[in-house]
């Protein structure tokens, strides 16, 4: 009997590992830095820079001092002419300067906490896009070599129904079931240029210049999964802790607003003949605008802050282990179908082919076992990506992107 070529199934073979093969065979440090390398150069990363350094310009333009002195010039034409030259200088006796610069010191912090958090939104999207681009490659090479193993198995089974081994309605199966293997090649093939698009988008890269690493540097070796631990690091958390801070230092600063400060002038001048020189105080009354509804209304905002941040807390802390506990679901259902499957799929192949060469399968069930392990290997590269993004998603969670990938590249 006749059987499959030799040539046509190792191709497929090779099509099917030929992602995982390159993932064991590259080290994770040499993706991890290319990786770091390729975000560093991003248009997206500048930008993040720069705005960084126009919130930290800003800070210091309002840390400057309040009040600037002034220059006065007095000329009098009457019976004597007069002529005087002062300066005036508005003490900022209140402390509203110190006020300001406590203010800035947390917007200064503020500034670095949402960089470093759209860094790591970054990262994150970077790696989504890398796991999505690999698991619709793999997807795409499971698919397309299905479907160059029905073209051949329909071809074989056409020469056996014309030599007599086989009937019409055989050949029919065989090609209903090619045909139906070109829909699920066309979806696995728009995947594949959606998840390339997406990836150029993101990085920048119309593929990865390095395979992702193999699934077992997936998992906590040089980061922390104590979710009590890890609660503080969160970036969400520390940013409502610092904009509380803000609010306190705002009230603060509204509440010395509500004193007036004093205005000390000095001049010097010639009235006809004679020298003269003079002192002025001025001091504004707070009879109309005093001031606090300001200071009520910074009150109100700082208990606001206040409660916001305990339901950021609590809310971050059910985030975490939700995050953590979706990880550790999903990587042991993908760890599961490992077990399952083992060296199953890889030894199927030839043994399907030889059951149904003896005639002990008939084609209907052939095709359908066919399918069946395509359907199994679509589920195992489903299992590997989600719990891929799972790890990204708990990392980001925990503000740990980067420990991660620098526990890999060093």
């Amino acid at each position: 009997m006749e059987s499959l070529s030799p040539v046509v199934r190792g191709c497929a073979l090779l099509l099917l590992l030929c992602a995982t093969r390159l993932q064991a065979d590259t080290p994770a440090g040499q993706w991890a830095g290319w990786l770091q390398q390729q975000i560093n150069s991003l248009p997206a990363s500048r930008a993040i820079n720069a705005e960084q350094e126009r919130w930290l310009a800003e800070n210091r333009d309002a840390a400057q001092p309040l009040y600037n002195p002034a220059l006065n010039i007095g000329y009098e034409d009457s019976a004597e002419t007069t002529r005087t030259l002062g300066l005036s200088q508005t003490l900022d006796w209140s402390g509203k300067a110190r006020a300001r610069r406590d203010a800035v010191a947390v917007r200064d912090t503020l500034a670095q906490l949402r960089a470093d958090k759209a860094r790591a939104s970054l990262l994150a999207d970077s790696l989504n896009a890398l796991v999505a681009f690999d698991a619709a490659r793999a997807r795409l090479a499971a698919t397309r070599a299905q479907e160059q193993q029905l073209s051949a198995l329909s071809e074989l089974i056409r020469r056996r129904e014309q030599a007599g081994d086989l009937g019409q309605v055989d050949a029919q199966l065989a090609w209903l079931s090619l045909a139906q293997a070109q829909q699920t090649l066309a979806e696995a093939e728009s995947d594949a240029t959606a998840a390339a698009t997406r990836l150029r988008q993101v990085l920048a890269s119309a593929q990865p210049g390095r395979p992702l690493p193999a699934a077992r540097h997936w998992q906590a070796v040089a980061v922390s999964t104590d979710t009590s631990q890890r609660l503080p690091a969160s970036f969400d958390l520390r940013l409502a802790q610092q904009q509380l801070a803000l609010a306190e230092q705002g009230a603060t600063l509204a509440s010395r607003q509500r004193r007036a400060d004093p205005t000390l002038g000095f001049s010097v001048g010639q009235e006809g003949d004679d020298n003269l020189w003079g002192v002025d105080i001025s001091l504004p009354l707070k009879i109309f605008n005093t001031g606090n509804d300001r200071y009520q209304a910074a009150l109100a905002d700082s208990e606001s802050r206040r409660a916001l941040l305990e339901k950021t807390r609590a809310d971050i802390a059910a985030q975490l282990d939700g995050a953590l506990r979706d990880y550790q679901q999903r990587r042991e259902r993908w760890q599961t179908w490992q077990q399952l499957t083992g060296d199953t799929l890889a030894r199927s192949d030839a043994l399907l082919e030889r059951v149904w060469q003896q005639g002990e399968l008939t084609t209907q069930s052939y095709l359908q076992a066919l399918n069946q392990r395509l359907d199994t290997r679509l589920s195992g590269i489903a299992l590997r990506e989600a719990m891929q993004q799972a790890w990204i998603e708990w990392l980001q969670q925990s503000a740990q992107l980067n420990d991660w990938l620098s526990s890999l590249a060093n």
